[in-house]
């Protein structure tokens, strides 16, 4: 097999950002899938393809000397066997074959909720002999999973600005908090963005609500 070029970049900003283990799902979906890097910052980084464009994955690709010409270069062939191609090459592989031997099981927070939600469905759908069946065979204790999510730094100014507007109110049932706070004795509510950021929403006084937790999750479920 021809190995490309290896063309490394000095940008690390990207690089440095990540961890090892999604630097290695990167790596991997790059040169065994046919993937874009907007489908591998939304899937592997948790990112709106929309919005970061595929930059972030590109560039730890780029950094690494993983250029167009690696994409898909090892479509169908085993990890294992890949490796072995890289180590015979003339060139330096190894800080890519190191994160190629990155094995640590890692899933996607919201990958991980859909799978429960979907398996909740299906659940639902058994009859409550069937379910008690299974519940009597199912381990007691769960699988424990190690999960990365991201989420975003909110300006607490809006947050606070938002919580004095509705001074104590639901902005939209109206109903009053239906507790409050043991740190502080504030009304409890919760502050919600209507656009929500991952889909590019501003984090602005226009762009949030103070909601009960009922109203806040029926505009996320309902």
């Amino acid at each position: 097999m021809q190995i490309p070029k290896l063309q490394p970049t000095t940008r690390r900003r990207e690089y440095d950002s990540y961890s090892d283990e999604l630097r290695s799902q990167v790596v991997r979906e790059w040169l065994f899938s046919e993937k874009t890097h907007r489908d591998i910052d939304e899937e592997i980084l948790g990112l709106n393809r929309n919005i970061s464009k595929g930059y972030q994955s590109m560039n730890i690709l780029h950094f690494l000397g993983l250029k167009a010409d690696f994409h898909g270069l090892f479509k169908g062939i085993s990890e294992e066997v890949a490796i072995v191609f890289l180590k015979d090459d003339d060139q330096d592989f190894r800080d890519v074959i190191s994160l190629l031997e990155e094995r640590k099981e890692i899933i996607n927070l919201q990958t991980l909720v859909d799978q429960e939600s979907e398996e909740i469905r299906r659940a639902k759908e058994d009859t409550s002999e069937k379910r008690r069946e299974r519940i009597s065979r199912a381990e007691k204790r769960p699988k424990r999973i190690r999960v990365y999510s991201y989420t975003y730094h909110r300006n607490p100014d809006i947050v606070a600005e938002a919580l004095s507007r509705a001074n104590g109110y639901c902005e939209t049932c109206g109903s009053s908090a239906p507790f409050v706070r043991a740190s502080d004795g504030s009304p409890f509510l919760e502050v919600h963005h209507v656009k929500s950021l991952s889909d590019g929403g501003e984090d602005t006084l226009v762009n949030v609500l103070a909601l009960c937790p009922n109203c806040h999750r029926k505009k996320h479920y309902g």
